[in-house]
């Protein structure tokens, strides 16, 4: 039985999770948040780290029992968490990108915040999905101004107010705005918004793996050697943000930072 549980970030998520299945060891790819790397510190666990290929699987085996942290890349890797699920018991599916995604694994959760954030205001939130919950009360976030005109600044500055030491509830005021939001039509706008970009840039795009049937990607994952085309994106007024910093050049997965334009599908 998978409980439900609602987190005011998915980085908590890891958290909790690591608390709840007494996690010494886990397996954490490289190419993935800086925030989430920050967490581990304050968790005081091994981590390791594993790389991934050009479809963004895992180039290694694992222990069938060994703890992975393994995410839905765009929203775009259902294919590779069945297969990941299959094989190895303990796998944790980050759906931060995937917020529509089946629960697979020993745990998965989501964003509501990476999805939600520039249309409907919301400033935090994640859905958590396990079968072990603690026993413990954590204090519910604090509630927050809703503010529609959401720019990069405001998200700088929201990011660093979520990085605290403290695991929390979803905010009150997330669960309310999330009670208005029309789940079925922001599916299909993103999926609509999706095949418009395809057929864009569908011929250029170097990427090689696209949406299975019944996927909702975050982005529209662009893998392009021209480095102008961001800079065009940039000037109709798009937020693009890349994913992620901080890897060295010699990585192969620094290609996905430094080639892979994610044009927002809002």
């Amino acid at each position: 039985m998978k409980y439900l549980i609602k987190l005011n970030t998915a980085r908590n998520c890891i958290r909790y999770l690591i608390r709840a299945y007494d996690i010494k060891v886990l397996n954490v790819p490289y190419y993935i948040c800086p925030a989430v790397k920050r967490l581990f510190k304050k968790e005081f666990i091994k981590v390791q780290y594993y790389h991934i290929d050009d479809k963004f699987m895992p180039v290694q085996n694992f222990k069938w029992d060994d703890f992975i942290l393994y995410p839905n890349y765009f929203g775009i890797c259902t294919n590779n968490v069945k297969q990941l699920a299959k094989k190895y018991r303990n796998l944790i599916v980050d759906n931060s990108h995937a917020f529509y995604a089946e629960p697979m694994g020993l745990a998965s959760f989501n964003s509501l915040r990476k999805f939600f954030q520039m249309n409907y205001s919301i400033m935090d939130g994640a859905y958590l999905y396990t079968d072990k919950k603690l026993d413990q009360n954590f204090k519910i976030a604090e509630d927050y101004e809703i503010n529609y005109d959401i720019d990069y600044e405001a998200i700088v500055k929201n990011e660093n107010r979520l990085d605290n030491d403290q695991i929390f509830l979803m905010s009150k005021t997330t669960e309310k705005l999330m009670s208005t939001i029309n789940l079925e039509y922001e599916k299909l706008n993103r999926l609509n918004n999706y095949q418009q970009l395809e057929q864009i840039y569908g011929k250029t795009n170097e990427l090689n793996i696209s949406p299975e049937q019944g996927e909702v990607p975050f982005v529209y994952p662009y893998f392009t050697r021209n480095e102008k085309i961001g800079y065009e994106l940039e000037k109709q007024g798009l937020l693009i943000f890349r994913y992620w910093e901080g890897l060295p050049s010699t990585f192969e997965e620094y290609n996905f930072y430094k080639y892979l334009i994610p044009i927002p599908l809002y």
